[in-house]
């Protein structure tokens, strides 16, 4: 619907609503985020956060180094050409793969490397965007200033070290705070209102220091659960269904005194809207954005429409090739060994045990998530889907990719556009056709 309405098809939309569209889109991407942080399991996150870079340092360094291979020695492009549309193209939607994975399903060991090394390929992919918008008035990687390099990195790791302080401090605030005052925290409209502050100042912070607003919305979901864990002794008589991202959770949490964890509150005040409102004009907004009149041709050449398809397919390849870290990566391995022995130590302080409400219902689970060989073959196909990150690092450096003499040098957006489309339509069709297959098998 979004390519039909937008100016690249019927036009019909004037430019002021897609703008509006465009805004509403992205506030929808944040609050997916910001839910897929709510609902992390730390504790997994922790046991397989060595894997989960190993996934993502995967993920940027194929698709950067494939993107050489072709673009620079096959199609003669520039190595600045062929670098930036591999940077474009070393993303991964969080969007498409929050629509696409259901709260129970992110509690699993592919959920939580999934979505970190998600995360983390998009943060990568700011520091390349700041590294991009240098090179757009360069000629050459020696003029990129170290700053705009080293910056987004060391900010991320001071916004998790500082949001696990924050934590810390919240849990020893909340401990000493009267027990009235505790009751009243936990009623829906109030955790509503803490949520919706949260969120904004991370995200604010984020955009101000330096680093990516989906970090920042990521790390907000991660404080609000982890802060706000010690919800008043509730009684389990009432229940209630909700429908989410297309499945029905049945959540044991409503109770007489009325109190909400902030799991709970945003799925009754926040995920009705998300799911119905924010989550389609989203996906709509990536229609906006896509320029559907120069992908069947260049400069009165076809030759856009096969190299850009072979240039998709070697992304498919590039990014699913990560799902085989979930196959050979064992408990005991020595490669985990070497790379978890700086991080086993790293734990929030007073960390609770995971509610009983946010731990996945094992019949809620396909069967096949828990199996190294199909996990790692759902692993590297929701890895596939580009859509909004890469569309954003393709806009940065349309200037490189176009070139200022607009002859074939054009052709290059054109084909990383090709690559972003495909790759985020395959992605997500084939996630989806793996979900319904185990359901067939199952039924």
């Amino acid at each position: 619907m979004g390519i039909i309405y937008g100016p690249e098809a019927a036009h019909i939309l004037p430019e002021y609503v897609q703008e509006t569209f465009l805004v509403l889109g992205y506030i929808g991407l944040i609050f997916l985020v910001f839910e897929a942080g709510l609902s992390t399991n730390l504790k997994l996150l922790y046991a397989h956060m060595a894997l989960s870079f190993t996934v993502g340092t995967t993920g940027i360094v194929l698709p950067i180094g494939f993107s050489i291979l072709l673009l620079h020695f096959g199609y003669g492009y520039s190595v600045l050409q062929s670098f930036s549309a591999g940077a474009a193209l070393s993303s991964t939607s969080l969007g498409t793969t929050l629509a696409l994975l259901k709260p129970e399903w992110r509690q699993t060991r592919m959920g939580v490397v999934l979505l970190s090394s998600a995360l983390f390929d998009d943060v990568i992919g700011l520091v390349v965007a700041a590294i991009i918008g240098d090179l757009s008035s360069s000629t050459s990687f020696g003029d990129v200033s170290w700053q705009s390099v080293i910056r987004p990195i060391f900010v991320s790791i001071a916004f998790v070290l500082g949001t696990s302080l924050v934590i810390w401090l919240s849990r020893i605030l909340l401990v000493k705070t009267p027990e009235n005052w505790q009751r009243r925290l936990y009623r829906g409209k109030v955790q509503l209102l803490l949520m919706v502050a949260v969120l904004s100042g991370f995200v604010a912070s984020s955009e101000y220091a330096g680093t990516s607003e989906l970090f920042g919305a990521y790390l907000a979901g991660v404080y609000t659960a982890q802060a706000f864990t010690h919800v008043p002794e509730i009684e389990h008589d009432a229940n209630v269904d909700i429908s989410g991202h297309q499945s029905r959770m049945s959540l044991t949490l409503i109770n007489s005194t009325g109190y909400y964890s902030p799991h709970l509150a945003f799925t009754i005040y926040i995920q009705p809207i998300l799911n119905y409102i924010l989550s389609p004009i989203f996906f709509a907004s990536i229609g906006f954005s896509l320029p559907i009149r120069s992908l069947g041709s260049v400069n009165r050449s076809s030759s856009v429409v096969w190299r850009g398809w072979v240039y998709s397919l070697l992304m498919i390849v590039a990014k699913s090739l990560t799902g085989v870290w979930l196959v050979v990566w064992q408990e005991n391995s020595m490669l985990k060994t070497c790379l978890c022995c700086c991080g086993r130590k790293k734990r929030l302080p007073n960390q609770p045990q995971p509610r009983q409400d946010q731990l996945p219902n094992p019949s809620q689970v396909p069967s096949f998530v828990n199996s190294n060989l199909k996990s790692g073959l759902l692993l590297g196909s929701a890895m596939v889907a580009r859509g909004e990150i890469a569309l954003i690092v393709a806009q940065l450096a349309r200037p490189l990719l176009v070139g200022d003499s607009r002859t074939d040098l054009s052709e290059c957006f054109a084909v990383v556009i090709w690559a972003i489309l495909v790759d985020t339509i395959a992605g997500a069709a084939t996630v989806g056709f793996l979900f319904r297959r185990e359901a067939k098998k199952t039924a």
